[in-house]
């Protein structure tokens, strides 16, 4: 065994004792209610939900494919990257009502919450099978990316299949036996590691590369060239650039992927809007929807959402992901530019299309020759944000079947304890299904796991009649969000392959994402149901479902003096989604300088589609702030909840103490400086 791998196998082993500890921890606390096994009690404090939520949402979705895309595609993919501020755009507008909602009627999972607003058990069972769907091939591939990661780190030592699968018990050990309590106490530790570790790769990047004056003018010479995997945009976006540096227009009028492809790249302007706008789908899942109950106040959401979404991960996104993925095809990654010499060093392998996946790895193998510790560290930050995003999903995916599922129609007078027997082998059994189609089905894991958000974004329709608007009907719900997903599946690969390659389009047509080809669809379905059961008056559940909303209405609305902010609200969210992650983006190829006119012809001495995308994503954090704080989305309600004792007075609740709380005001805080001076201490010895 060589010392790289010792080090690697030592900080794993580190790792796994870590998470071991929270799961006997946490074995100790759920063992007396559902609430405390499934959602620790819904008291988890802003900061434990400001770390471990953040992770869950962007760690194991991003960690790898960002930089390497980055890479493959340059700055038109790095648009991608506001993804940063539409999540939490997205639970800004559900996360606090379905909050409401849970501690006035005491929800566990969102198949409760839908049953109980709609009185639809279809949409239950449809809550169910999406949540099945969506998480078992993510968790293969999150699963799947860990074993090849540990094979490939360790020179093969560990087969990928071998390293998956004891790898994997990690996760399913702490959430099985911890339940909810040890999926954020973990993944507070599991955010701090992945965001070190994208920093460090970042700086590993700029110490090969040399300083941003050495990085820009190399690729103002780059910008100059021809050198593309897209070609250049051919008029396209305002101008003949270079597809690596400027996206390729608003709109394309071809098939899609695998019929006729946009000229210039993908990443249309509308493919990138539609792309960031099908993201949603991971808040908008019921697997995150069950994150929301665990909160001990709405004000944590704004945490998660300004602080954590916006700020922290879009400067991890639009900062040390884009630096990885360019720096890295100025440092040896890229053939074409090493033969057109134009690359700064050759440190790093070639690479082609095909192994840009490969990225990452390859980077952590430049520590080999001067800190193989420093290998092993951060191929363990890789492995636990990819295991933040997966014991998410492990953990609520085997909630929900089991409360919505088997409590519901197979065994409805179980007892808890019984029923906690029955979540572990649920969450088992969809453990061993995923690791099952990772070993043997990595094709259909392939597939299924690239339409799983787009299909969890379909329940934006069913969210929005749930706490927005009373007049979408029981029936229109279920049938717009079944015509969604059968669209999502219409317009991406596996839906050619059911045909026979028949249909007309391929994969994303018209550079239109398909989770929004699916929503297009299932908005005018559910608004055509509804507005004839409002015309025929066959809505007969109207009034029960007002009373949801007058509940909501009653303890949510805005604050008095903040009425005659609404309607700016509405321009300004409208102005960014225009300007900033939609059409409006492809005025940024040239406004701050020609990409191909040289070194002294860009104003902001980086390529211009990438400075107007950093302004706006700055935009972008002052509207989540905006609304969240200003326009009371993400604030205490107005009114306490009572029912039963479920909710307290507002002041109390966030004046109540329990463990994780003093975790946060004492232990978390001295880690973080903790982490911060070990952070400082690397720096200095090896970057300066």
């Amino acid at each position: 065994m060589s010392e790289k791998s010792v080090w690697l196998f030592l900080f794993i082993l580190l790792y796994a004792a870590f998470c071991f500890f929270w799961g006997v921890r946490g074995s100790k606390f759920n063992s007396e209610n559902p609430d405390k096994y499934y959602l620790a009690d819904k008291k988890v404090s802003s900061w434990v939900f400001f770390f471990a939520a953040t992770a869950a949402t962007f760690a194991g979705l991003t960690i790898i494919s960002q930089s390497s895309l980055i890479f493959n595609d340059g700055f038109q993919y790095v648009g991608t990257a506001f993804i940063a501020i539409t999540v939490p755009l997205g639970s800004l507008f559900f996360f606090k009502r379905q909050w409401m909602l849970s501690r006035k009627f005491g929800y566990i999972t969102p198949g409760e919450m839908y049953f109980d607003y709609y009185k639809s058990d279809t949409l239950r069972i449809i809550t169910v099978l999406v949540t099945f769907f969506v998480a078992i091939p993510l968790l293969a591939v999150f699963f799947g990316a860990t074993g090849f990661l540990v094979n490939v780190l360790s020179d093969g030592y560990i087969s990928r299949d071998l390293g998956m699968w004891v790898i994997s018990t990690i996760v399913l050990f702490y959430v099985t036996r911890g339940g909810f309590k040890s999926v954020v106490s973990v993944g507070v530790v599991q955010s701090w590691l992945y965001f070190i570790t994208v920093i460090i790769l970042g700086l590993i990047i700029y110490y090969f590369v040399g300083n941003f004056e050495v990085f820009g003018k190399a690729l103002s010479k780059l910008a100059s060239s021809s050198i593309s995997n897209w070609g250049n945009t051919n008029g396209y976006g305002g101008g003949d650039y270079n597809g690596y540096f400027a996206l390729p227009g608003v709109i394309q009028w071809v098939g899609g992927l695998g019929k006729t492809s946009a000229v210039g790249g993908p990443w249309t302007a509308m493919m990138i809007f539609t792309f960031t706008l099908s993201f949603m789908g991971v808040v908008l899942s019921p697997s995150f929807s069950m994150w929301s109950y665990s909160a001990k106040h709405p004000k944590v959401f704004s945490y998660y959402q300004v602080w954590g979404s916006a700020v922290a991960i879009g400067f991890i996104l639009f900062i040390f992901s884009t630096y990885q993925g360019i720096g890295a095809s100025l440092l040896g990654a890229n053939s074409e530019i090493n033969n057109s010499g134009l690359s700064i060093n050759t440190v790093l392998p070639e690479l082609s299309q095909k192994d840009h996946t490969l990225l990452i790895y390859n980077i952590i193998n430049l520590m080999d020759n001067s800190a193989l510790w420093l290998t092993g560290l951060l191929a363990v930050g890789v492995i636990a944000a990819i295991q933040s995003t997966s014991a998410a999903f492990l953990m609520t995916s085997g909630s929900i079947i089991t409360r919505d599922l088997y409590k519901t129609y197979v065994n409805k007078n179980i007892t808890w304890k019984n029923e906690l027997v029955a979540v572990r082998l649920i969450t088992m059994l969809i453990f061993l299904a995923s690791l099952y189609l990772a070993t043997f089905a990595k094709p259909a894991m392939v597939i299924f796991s690239g339409i799983s958000i787009s299909i969890a974004f379909q329940f934006l329709i069913v969210l929005l009649g749930l706490v927005w608007f009373p007049w979408i009907t029981r029936g229109a719900a279920i049938s717009g969000i079944i015509i969604g997903i059968i669209i999502v599946i219409l317009t991406e690969t596996i839906g050619q392959q059911i045909s026979g390659n028949r249909l007309p389009w391929g994969r994303w047509p018209l550079t239109i994402h398909s989770g929004v080809w699916g929503l297009i669809f299932n908005v005018f379905i559910c608004f055509s149901v509804s507005a004839f059961s409002a015309l025929a008056k066959i809505d007969t559940d109207r009034k029960h479902r007002q009373k949801f909303h007058d509940f909501l209405n009653d303890h949510m609305g805005l604050h008095p003096s903040r009425t005659k902010l609404r309607s700016f609200a509405y321009v300004i969210a409208l102005i960014w989604l225009f300007f900033g992650a939609g059409p409006g983006q492809v005025l940024g190829n040239s406004f701050f300088g020609d990409p191909g006119g040289g070194y002294e012809a860009w104003i902001l001495k980086i390529p211009s589609i990438w400075g107007y995308q950093l302004i706006w994503w700055f935009f972008g954090i002052g509207l989540i702030w905006f609304l969240a704080s200003k326009m009371d989305l993400s604030t205490l309600p107005n009114r306490p909840i009572q029912a039963n004792d479920l909710h307290k007075q507002p002041d109390e609740v966030l004046g109540e103490v329990n463990y994780i709380d003093k975790l946060g005001t004492g232990y978390g805080w001295i880690l973080i400086l903790i982490g911060i001076a070990i952070f400082t201490i690397i720096f200095y010895v090896y970057f300066v």
